[in-house]
């Protein structure tokens, strides 16, 4: 009967194996060392920046955007930037996913604000909180309970998901970072606030179910949320992360022109989208 190898010995035989697969290259890379060398962003104001200025162009990128931000990280080399204000799902589909190719490793996308026209309800919120404001939040909750409750006979949906397969057909191995909005005023910090809050928590339910299902195959789709990382910095907090429009402005907030109304600050971007993103990434 053969004898059994000591112990000691047939653990230093398979350190011996180990070391091997290393030096052949077989064994798995930390997930720490993994790099994006080709990354682009897409989507609309939010993606570009706006907000926290100064714009370099009639789409308003700013350097204080979280492209900008996230291309500053070790191992994220930002190669295009075609985000642009005003922009929908069907114009990132059309101007910007054009720009994608096989080599990119990472691709953000902040989109589906502008085709509810969110900012529309808001501007009409802001100057009337009265049955104007009650018929605007109305008629944009209608189309994202359709989308919530029957995605297949939702223009609105459909268009999200449409846009996200077309991002995976035109970069099949990036991942791919799908971003919610946040929540714009802290609670009860107006007649409309909780509201409007209440309508950006259904548009990024929304956001988020279109994401779940075009995860799949090659390319993974992760939802990013940030409403979580601006509580507490919403309109109405002492220290906002949001540009609060004129007709709301005290002395403790970062005003700005109506057009900037809404959007992140500079703080908004690195302290919410950017840090929210790279814990995603992590």
């Amino acid at each position: 009967m053969a004898t059994k190898q000591p112990l000691r010995r047939r653990l230093a035989r398979l350190t011996g194996v180990i070391a091997a697969l290393a030096l052949a290259g077989l064994t798995a890379a930390p997930a720490s060392a993994d790099r994006f060398d080709s990354y682009v962003a897409l989507g609309d104001s939010y993606a570009a920046g706006q907000g926290a200025g100064p714009y370099a162009d009639t789409c308003l990128r700013s350097d204080h955007g979280y492209p900008a931000l996230l291309d500053a990280v070790r191992k994220i080399s930002l190669a295009g930037n075609p985000a642009c204000s005003g922009a929908t799902t069907s114009t990132v589909r059309a101007d910007q996913i054009p720009s994608l190719d096989k080599k990119v490793d990472l691709v953000t996308v902040t989109a589906g604000g502008n085709d509810l026209d969110s900012i529309g309800a808001l501007v009409i919120c802001s100057q009337d909180s009265g049955p104007a404001c009650t018929a605007a939040l109305a008629q944009r909750a209608a189309v994202l309970q359709t989308a919530l409750n029957t995605p297949t006979a939702s223009p609105f949906f459909q268009d999200l998901l449409a846009m996200l397969n077309d991002v995976k057909a035109k970069a099949p191995r990036a991942d791919i970072y799908v971003t919610g909005y946040p929540l714009l005023f802290e609670p009860f910090a107006g007649p409309a606030a909780d509201p409007i809050n209440g309508l950006t928590q259904q548009l990024n339910a929304v956001i988020a179910t279109a994401a779940r299902q075009a995860d799949g195959g090659r390319s993974k789709v992760n939802y990013v949320d940030v409403s979580r990382a601006f509580a507490g910095h919403g309109i109405g907090s002492a220290q906002p992360w949001i540009v609060v429009p004129p007709q709301l402005c005290t002395a403790s907030a970062t005003c700005g022109t109506p057009t900037d109304a809404f959007h992140p600050t500079a703080d908004g971007y690195a302290n919410g989208y950017a840090a929210s993103i790279r814990a995603a990434l992590r």
